[in-house]
C-alpha cells in the first residue's frame, strides 16, 4: 500500500498467503484422517468416533469452500484490473475484508480443532 491506495498486488499477496494456509490445513486434515485409519486398524480406543469424523469432514468442506471463494475473487479481480488502484471504500475492498474476517475465524477454529484431535489421537 502506498499513500492510502490499495493495489492489486497487495490483495494478491494476501490471497496467496491465505491459499497457502488453507492448503496446509487441508494437508493436516488428511494426515489426521490417515492417523485415524491406522488407529482403527489396530483396534485402538483412541480412534475418532463417527461424530468426530463428521465434524472433521464438515470442517474440511468449509476450508475447501473458502479456498474456492478466494479463487473466484482472484478471477473477478483479473477482469476488472482497470479499476485498480482501489480506495478503502471500493467494492473489492469490502469483499476482501469479508474474506479476511472469514479466514481469521476459520484459522482460529482450525487451530482449536487440530490441537484437540492431535491430543486425542496421540500424535
Amino acid at each position: 500500500m502506498k499513500e492510502g491506495s490499495i493495489f492489486l498486488t497487495d490483495l494478491e499477496f494476501e490471497y496467496r498467503l491465505w491459499k497457502n494456509r488453507l492448503s496446509y490445513y487441508l494437508k493436516e486434515l488428511a494426515l489426521l484422517k490417515a492417523r485415524n485409519e491406522e488407529l482403527l486398524q489396530r483396534d485402538e480406543a483412541r480412534a475418532m468416533n463417527t461424530v468426530e469424523l463428521m465434524v472433521l469432514e464438515d470442517h474440511e468442506s468449509e476450508l475447501q469452500q473458502l479456498e474456492k471463494r478466494i479463487k473466484v475473487q482472484e478471477e473477478e479481480m483479473q477482469y476488472y484490473n482497470r479499476d485498480f488502484p482501489i480506495t478503502p471504500t471500493h467494492e473489492y475492498m469490502g469483499a476482501h475484508l469479508i474474506l479476511r474476517d472469514k479466514i481469521d475465524r476459520i484459522c482460529a477454529l482450525h487451530r482449536d480443532k487440530a490441537d484437540d484431535l492431535l491430543r486425542a489421537l496421540g500424535i
